[in-house]
């Protein structure tokens, strides 16, 4: 969590060990070009590909990490990802639940000891989940968010 001056906004960011672990998932990726150099299999075309593929794929990571953003101020809710921001405001939130991790990622990595939290506004739902956040700053989050909730019900 990244602190401000006023004490009412509250900021989460890619959690570090997150990032490391994607990096060293990399691996492979980064160390192909390297391998192919050694072994002297690679022509120049293959070789390039492979190259600029790994720099993309370390880009993205950095990219998406360096973007990401959640935050909570007096107004509501702002999660900002690789592409687009989406805000609620806290009077806009007709539910909020915490659930096992499941989508897109479940896919990739299997059952996860993830989670997300799920904010049901007007019919749509925002979706946070605990992957990019890391537990100890989506259990911040949460309590956060249920603060919030009560206060407004309150």
């Amino acid at each position: 969590m990244t602190g401000h001056a006023n004490a009412d906004v509250r900021t989460w960011r890619f959690s570090g060990t997150r990032l490391v672990r994607n990096l060293i998932g990399l691996l492979p990726f980064v160390g192909l070009p390297v391998v192919m150099h050694l072994t002297g299999r690679a022509d120049m075309l293959l070789y390039s590909f492979a190259v600029v593929g790994a720099g993309l794929l370390i880009f993205a990571v950095l990219f998406s990490a360096a973007r990401y953003r959640v935050r909570t101020d007096a107004s509501g809710l702002s999660v900002r990802g690789r592409l687009r921001k989406r805000t609620v405001g806290w009077g806009d939130i007709e539910d909020a639940a915490v659930r096992p991790g499941r989508g897109k990622a479940a896919r990739f990595m299997g059952p996860g000891p993830f989670r997300e939290l799920v904010l049901l506004t007007g019919g749509k739902r925002l979706v946070v989940s605990s992957l990019p956040l890391g537990e100890d700053s989506f259990e911040e989050l949460v309590a956060e968010v249920r603060r919030r909730l009560a206060a407004r019900a309150g």
